[in-house]
C-alpha cells in the first residue's frame, strides 16, 4: 500500500456505503414517483439511473473506505477546483473525510465528459396564489432549510454561465458546485427566495416568462428583475407566454424565442444566452424529431444552451449543451430527502447550528 494511506475497519466501510446509498435512493426515488404519471421515456431511465447510480456509490464506498488518505494530494490543484468522477459524488462519505478517487481539473482545461452538478428546479417560494399551483410551492421556511443546508453541507451555487465557462475552459468550478434555478418569474422568488439567497451570498438563475412580467398577479415586475440582476442574479428566457414547444408551430416558436429573449436583453442590457424549457417540452413527450428541431430553433435564435424539466440527478453532459438535466424540487419533500437528491450528507450528521 502507498506511503501516506491507511485502511479503514470494515463495518465502518459498510455502514458508510450502505448510508450513502440509502439516501442517494430515498432522494431519486422521490423524484422520480413525482414524475411517473407522466409515463414518458425519462421516467423510465431514472428508475433505471438510480439503481445504476446507487450500485457505483456502493462500489464508491467500498473503494474510499479502503484508502484513506491521510496526507496532502499531489495531484492537487488546491481548494475551489472540481474534480471530474466517472460517478455521481459521495458526498455522504465525502463527509467522513475519506478522498474520492477523482481526476483534479485545473483552471483552463475544458470539461470534455459528463460532470456533477446539480441543477435545481423551483417554482413557487413563499405561499401558492391559488391552491391548483400548491404543488410547485417551497414555503420559504422550507426554501430557508435547504439553502441553510446547502451552506452547511459545502455546496456552492454558480451560475449557468460559469457551467458553460467550465465546459469551455475559461474558468474551474468550486467544490461541490450546484445551480438554483427559479421558473417562470413568480413574486414570491423575489420577495421570499431572493433575500434568503443574499443572507447566504449565493447566486440564482432566474427563468423569466416574460409576457407575464409587470403585468399584475403572482409574477415579478421588470424592476424586481434589475434589481436583482444588480446583485448578481442570472437572467434566463422561459418563452414569452409558456407555451409547450413541441406541439405549437414553427412560427410561433420562432417567435417565443425570439421576443423572450429580446425582452431580457433589452431590460437587462447584456446577452441572455440560456433558454429552460417550458413544462420540459418537447423533451417530456415530443419525438426525437421535434427536439431535434427545437433545438435547431435556439441555435438559430443565439441560445448557447438550455435545461430541461426536473427529472433526475444533474449529471451535466457538455456534448449536450440542450439538455441539462434539472432536480425538481417537490412541495412536500423532508430535508432528508432534498439531501438525498443532491447525494449530499445526511442533516441530521452535521453540526449547523
Amino acid at each position: 500500500m502507498p506511503s501516506g494511506y491507511t485502511t479503514l475497519p470494515e463495518d465502518r466501510i459498510c455502514a458508510s456505503s450502505v448510508s450513502s446509498v440509502a439516501s442517494v435512493i430515498a432522494g431519486v426515488q422521490r423524484k422520480g414517483a413525482a414524475h411517473w404519471k407522466r409515463g414518458d421515456i425519462t421516467n423510465l431511465k431514472l428508475v433505471i439511473g438510480a439503481g445504476m447510480l446507487a450500485g457505483a456509490i456502493l462500489f464508491a464506498g467500498f473503494w474510499t473506505g479502503a484508502i484513506g488518505n491521510t496526507g496532502d494530494d499531489p495531484t492537487s490543484d488546491g481548494p475551489g477546483v472540481i474534480a471530474v468522477t466517472n460517478s455521481p459524488s459521495n458526498a455522504a462519505t465525502s463527509a467522513t473525510n475519506a478522498p474520492t478517487a477523482t481526476e483534479s481539473l485545473p483552471p483552463g482545461t475544458p470539461v470534455t465528459g459528463p460532470i456533477d452538478v446539480p441543477i435545481m428546479m423551483y417554482h413557487i417560494i413563499g405561499e401558492p396564489d391559488r391552491p391548483e399551483n400548491a404543488g410547485l410551492t417551497t414555503s420559504t421556511e422550507d426554501f430557508a432549510a435547504q439553502m441553510k443546508y446547502l451552506a452547511c453541507a459545502g455546496f456552492h451555487p454558480v451560475t449557468v454561465q460559469r457551467l458553460f465557462d467550465a465546459f469551455d475552459g475559461k474558468s474551474s468550478l468550486p467544490d461541490k458546485p450546484i445551480i438554483l434555478t427559479f421558473d417562470d418569474g413568480w413574486v414570491g422568488q423575489y420577495t421570499n427566495g431572493f433575500p434568503i439567497l443574499r443572507q447566504h451570498s449565493f447566486v440564482g438563475s432566474f427563468a423569466i416568462v416574460t409576457g407575464y412580467v409587470s403585468q399584475g398577479g403572482p409574477f415579478v415586475t421588470w424592476e424586481n428583475i434589475d434589481e436583482m440582476s444588480r446583485a448578481g442574479m442570472e437572467f434566463m428566457s422561459h418563452t414569452a407566454n409558456h407555451v409547450d414547444l413541441g406541439t405549437t408551430d414553427d412560427e410561433t416558436d420562432r417567435t417565443e424565442l425570439h421576443d423572450s429573449k429580446a425582452a431580457l436583453e433589452s431590460h437587462l442590457g447584456h446577452d441572455v444566452p440560456y433558454f429552460v424549457y417550458p413544462a420540459g417540452q418537447p423533451f417530456v413527450s415530443g419525438t426525437a424529431q421535434r427536439q431535434a428541431e427545437v433545438v435547431q430553433m435556439l441555435k438559430d435564435a443565439g441560445y448557447r444552451g438550455a435545461l430541461l424539466d426536473g427529472s433526475g440527478y444533474g449529471h451535466q453532459d457538455p456534448n449536450a449543451p440542450y439538455e441539462l438535466n434539472r432536480v425538481r424540487v417537490s412541495a412536500d419533500e423532508s430535508l432528508g430527502e432534498y439531501a438525498g437528491s443532491i447525494f449530499g450528507p445526511d442533516p441530521a450528521s452535521l453540526n449547523c447550528g
